[in-house]
């Protein structure tokens, strides 16, 4: 065979061509490879006929004829097969060997016969060529194929340093493979040359080259678009991914302590109830409430308060089991699962865990916090069975055991719901009395124990129930401060309290101021100073006629911001005192810095004070110490004439109990006063009388 310059110039553009065609190929495998699967039929049918008519035509250039008439397209077909088998065999989510495999195989294939038929259609010598040759050109050409392909596909690769030359390196082998079969062509070429012109069949195969270069370039170009757009797809496909699970982690758990959430928990609950089969397995549920964190937020600062939940989980979590689940069930509240065969045992052994976890004080910045916890458990399937009914009663348990000063951690038992259904009903009365006018001011007085007169008088709030009579403050006030009734209930003492104080200054001419007690949650809301300023307002009293009554705890909670509020109140010319003194905290040191005006001693001292020495001893230490810092001192229950003498012989200032003057309505007490010039009747006379004849025992 004599290769011709014409030839010769065609063959040249093989390599190009070549490299066009197999670089081609490997964009449009990624660009099949990311089209969806409605999508994939269509994007494998146009890659492929482009890519086989890139094969068909480098076989096409070297022999044309214009009388192959139809038979041309065989080829053309043989090529477009080849090329539809191959990317059929890539195009996956995650190409493997097996498919890298089948795809080399397709191709070298598809060239080969590509060219038998090319050769078999167009040339009418030569023949086919020998089978050593045609098996060493198809071995070669499965070869580079292969080894381009496995690049290619290598996920690694667009990691590496050395992609762009890795990329280069898989367009070479594959440009390599292609060219196999037309290798005896090239070194005829280079053996037999000679000069003869262009002629007709010559400047075809040109053409055809030329054509099949500028497809090529069209279709690498659609698949380069292509395979860009369809990264970007992806890369925004996997940030929604991300974006959705993010959205989904923080629509079930808590976003500071990473906790579950409440609905979690309640998913999670329902399903181990649905998955648990048999009378052997048990599950507990248990509902975990730490004391006084309102009021570590408020001292504190809200952020020690997150961080003080964030300890809180860690601890909790480390003392449950691994297959256990902890949640964050409310602002302070936390919620665990126990899905055991022994869950009534694994729970008491959490409940003691917990509480354990819990003796060493949680640090803030060199401050020392001391939480305290308590639980309510309860079991399926005794309890209930289902996840609200186990819930409801985990919560009854707990504030049952909040309401208690035994056991800290209480199982539910079915008694428990009676007298939580008592508590709302209580609850439900205690709202309606806001609204209707139920409640009654009561008012007993201060005797100072020097003259024998009313010193004070102390509004003591009751309850005048439609169908339970009249109920005292301790059966119902703890219950107003947690459902946050004591607010308005407290502005209302306040208000009545400083009305009648004035009515009877007005009537009466008494000078006596009316003390009104403040519980903690009322002293700490953050409009008190307007609450009081408010009432003394509406009355037309003048605040030195308002006494206000605050217990040690409810001004130890946080010393430094009641000083700040009791400064005020002074400057407003509200007297201070402090109820119950001697039962809180270890509040000694702090009398100089708080602006009070008297001391009244717990009538826990005053009940054994005739036949105990050391509340004798406690009640002397108490006056020694408000004599010196320049304090009154009240005795609180005085109920006889002994605990009288002795009050008297201790100095205290005034005395206050039923020995003389039990609480009394408005109306029964006010039919007591009696004009200022008769100072020697009425009550101010018995009282006088009564001190003359302590005086004289």
């Amino acid at each position: 065979m004599t290769v011709h310059s014409a030839d010769l110039w065609a063959l040249l553009l093989l390599a190009p061509m070549a490299a066009l065609v197999a670089s081609t190929i490997f964009t449009l495998t990624s660009a099949v490879s990311a089209a969806r699967s409605r999508r994939r039929v269509c994007a494998v049918l146009v890659s492929a006929s482009a890519a086989g008519f890139g094969v068909w035509t480098i076989n096409f250039f070297q022999a044309p004829r214009f009388d192959g008439g139809p038979w041309l397209l065989l080829p053309l077909g043989v090529a477009i097969a080849g090329q539809t088998c191959a990317l059929l065999f890539t195009a996956r989510s995650e190409p493997d060997t097996t498919s890298t495999v089948g795809s080399a195989f397709s191709l070298a294939a598809g060239a080969e016969a590509t060219r038998f038929a090319m050769l078999d259609t167009l040339t009418t010598q030569g023949g086919l060529r020998e089978w050593a040759w045609t098996g060493g050109g198809f071995a070669f050409a499965f070869s580079a194929y292969f080894a381009a392909l496995s690049i290619w596909v290598n996920p690694r690769r667009n990691s590496s340093p050395w992609a762009g030359s890795l990329r280069c390196l898989a367009v070479f082998l594959g440009a390599a493979a292609i060219l196999s079969p037309n290798a005896q062509t090239f070194l005829e070429a280079t053996l037999n040359f000679s000069v003869a012109p262009m002629t007709p069949e010559r400047l075809l195969g040109l053409s055809a080259a030329i054509l099949g270069c500028a497809v090529l370039a069209v279709a690498q170009t659609v698949a380069s678009c292509q395979a860009k757009l369809s990264e970007r797809a992806r890369r925004n496909a996997r940030e929604l991914d991300e974006v959705h699970g993010r959205l989904q982690y923080l629509a079930t758990h808590d976003s500071l302590t990473g906790l579950p959430n409440r609905q979690r928990f309640k998913d999670r609950l329902a399903k181990a109830i649905d998955d648990t089969h048999g009378p052997s397995r048990a599950i507990a549920v248990a509902i975990v409430d730490f004391d006084h964190f309102r009021t570590l937020n408020h001292s504190l600062g809200h952020g020690v308060g997150d961080q003080a939940l964030i300890e809180i989980a860690r601890r909790i979590s480390a003392t449950v089991s691994k297959t256990a689940t902890v949640a964050r069930w409310g602002d302070d509240e936390f919620a665990i699962l126990i899905d055991d065969v022994a869950a009534h045992l694994e729970a008491q052994a959490v409940a003691r865990a917990v509480r354990e976890s819990f003796e060493e004080p949680l640090r803030f910045n060199g401050v020392e916090v001391r939480v305290c916890s308590t639980m309510g458990i309860s079991l399926w399937p005794d309890d209930g069975r289902n996840s609200d009914d186990l819930l409801a009663h985990a919560e009854v348990a707990l504030n049952i055991a909040k309401g208690s000063t035994g056991e800290r951690a209480l199982f539910f038992v079915p008694g428990m719901t009676d007298s939580m259904q008592e508590r709302l009903a209580l609850e439900n009365d205690l709202r309606r009395a806001l609204t209707s006018h139920e409640f009654e001011l009561f008012y007993q007085p201060q005797i100072s124990v020097r003259t024998g007169k009313i010193a004070a008088v102390e509004a003591l709030l009751r309850w005048r129930h439609p169908s339970k009579g009249w109920i005292g403050p301790n059966s119902f006030i703890s219950l107003a401060e947690e459902t946050g009734l004591i607010i308005p209930l407290g502005e209302w003492v306040l208000r009545e309290a400083c009305r009648q104080a004035r009515f009877w200054q007005t009537e009466f001419g008494v000078t006596f101021p009316v003390a009104v007690n403040l519980s903690a949650t009322q002293f700490r809301h953050q409009n008190i100073l307007q609450t009081v300023d408010r009432a003394l307002t509406s009355a037309g009293l003048h605040p030195s006629a308002l006494e206000i009554e605050l217990t040690e705890s409810a001004l130890m909670t946080d010393p430094e911001e009641s000083a700040g509020v009791l400064k005020q109140l002074r400057r407003m010319g509200v007297g201070v005192a402090i109820d119950d003194f001697g039962t809180g905290y270890s509040s000694l040191s702090y009398l100089r810095r708080f602006p009070i005006d008297k001391l009244k001693i717990d009538r826990s001292f005053i009940r054994e004070l005739t036949i105990s020495r050391t509340d004798e001893s406690i009640v002397q230490a108490i006056v020694s110490l408000a004599r010196s810092v320049g304090l009154k001192v009240v005795a609180e229950g005085i109920e006889s004439m002994e605990q009288l003498t002795l009050v008297t012989r201790l100095e205290c200032d005034q005395w206050q109990g039923y020995h003389c003057c039990p609480p009394q309505s408005a109306e029964r007490f006010q039919a007591m006063l009696v004009d200022r010039t008769e100072t020697r009747t009425g009550i101010v006379a018995a009282l006088a009388a009564l001190v003359t004849r302590t005086g004289d025992t």
